[in-house]
């Protein structure tokens, strides 16, 4: 009988350290603490204050993601939604809308100090849309045409975003769109010492109109022949502006020389008389190689009109271009362009207001243009 109680005794005594064994184990990974800290939940309120005057909001939507679900409460009197067992941890999505009223989003810590606590309180600031506001307006231009002197307009749609960040606490977003006039305007929340916004106006990409003497790579002018075409363009509003080439907006061409070894004269329009008629040419290179003692045709091109010329240059005896001056102007034509470069518009970068502060009342107009792009998608000269 004592050799069985004493076999019994032993076993008792290992169960106790076996068991104490696991049990140490288990509190170096997870203790009765960590156990209740993550069964924890609490009343989370929600304070939604009208930021102007820091009054309590009623009657405004509060949503919440809890358990993976939307959940949604009403504000009271006080300005107060109510949520009863939300576990505490950070980043919990709220949302709050109110007719009148901006959208506001925000993410909150849901914390205590003490995990025995029953109830958490966040505040909420919104932004009243109809008292309180100043309005923003203005016009905002592009250049998608450089061969003519005006700016064209951004297309009636675009959309421009106010970006409201509030002591890096409340991030609002209010979108307005350019109408078919290139106008656009914003009511905008204020008060009266000044609110602080960014204004995002979008990257955009469009055909732009463009004169170019040759693309990268294309041999120089007379074997390519200045144009004006469309080329893609994006106008980045806080890029800088990409060259704008210099073309001649209407130029003379000789034929190529008949002798294989000749060399093709090069001249250019040095004037024009009143009526936009070619008066005055002159040599850039001295042609030779061409059939001796005979009139070579002049080709006047023009990217903007004119027309009615006929003008021949003479060639000597060795079939060399006689002299600047000996040409002979049979007809000057009419109405050839008299500015001096097919692009109107030289490169001008962005200039739209990227930032505002606003008080209660102001009217503030901000015109803007987007300028003459800050890259192509063709290589051009």
């Amino acid at each position: 009988m004592n050799v069985i109680m004493k076999k019994t005794r032993i076993l008792q005594i290992l169960l106790a350290v076996f068991t104490a064994g696991i049990f140490s184990s288990c509190e170096d990974d997870f203790t009765e603490k960590d156990a209740l800290d993550a069964q924890q939940t609490i009343d989370l309120s929600v304070y939604v204050m009208n930021n102007f005057n820091t009054s309590g909001v009623s009657e405004a939507s509060v949503s919440i993601i809890k358990d993976g679900n939307l959940v949604t409460a009403q504000t009271n009197e006080l300005g107060i939604a109510t949520f009863n067992d939300v576990k505490i941890g950070g980043g919990l999505p709220v949302t709050v809308e109110k007719e009148g009223f901006t959208k506001t989003q925000r993410l909150v810590n849901v914390s205590v100090s003490n995990f025995r606590e029953g109830q958490f309180t966040t505040t909420v600031e919104i932004y009243s849309l109809t008292e309180n506001t100043a309005t923003v307006r203005g016009k905002i231009e592009i250049e998608t045409d450089l061969t003519n002197e005006d700016s064209e307009l951004v297309a009636a749609g675009t959309e421009i975003v106010a970006l409201l960040n509030d002591n890096g606490i409340n991030t609002v977003e209010i979108t307005t769109t350019v109408d078919e006039n290139g106008n656009y305007e914003f009511v905008l929340p204020a008060n009266r010492a000044g609110l602080n916004y960014q204004i995002n106006y979008p990257t955009l990409t469009i055909d732009q109109t463009i004169a170019k003497n040759r693309n990268e790579g294309e041999e120089e002018f007379p074997a390519t022949i200045p144009e004006i075409t469309t080329i893609s363009t994006v106008f980045n509003p806080r890029g800088s502006a990409v060259s704008v080439p210099n073309v001649a907006p209407v130029f003379a061409t000789l034929p190529v020389p008949t002798a294989a070894d000749g060399r093709r004269g090069l001249i250019f329009i040095d004037g024009l008389d009143s009526d936009g008629g070619i008066s005055d040419l002159d040599v850039i290179v001295n042609g030779t190689g061409y059939t001796p003692n005979t009139n070579i045709p002049v080709t006047i091109t023009t990217l903007f009109g004119g027309s009615g010329d006929n003008i021949v240059w003479p060639t000597d005896a060795n079939g060399n271009l006689q002299a600047e001056g000996n040409e002979e102007i049979i007809s000057a034509g009419s109405g050839f362009p008299d500015f001096s470069n097919a692009n109107r518009r030289s490169a001008q970068s962005p200039s739209l207001s990227t930032s505002l502060n606003v008080q209660t009342g102001e009217i503030l107009v901000r015109d803007g243009n987007y300028g003459t792009g800050t890259s192509r998608a063709e290589e051009i000269e």
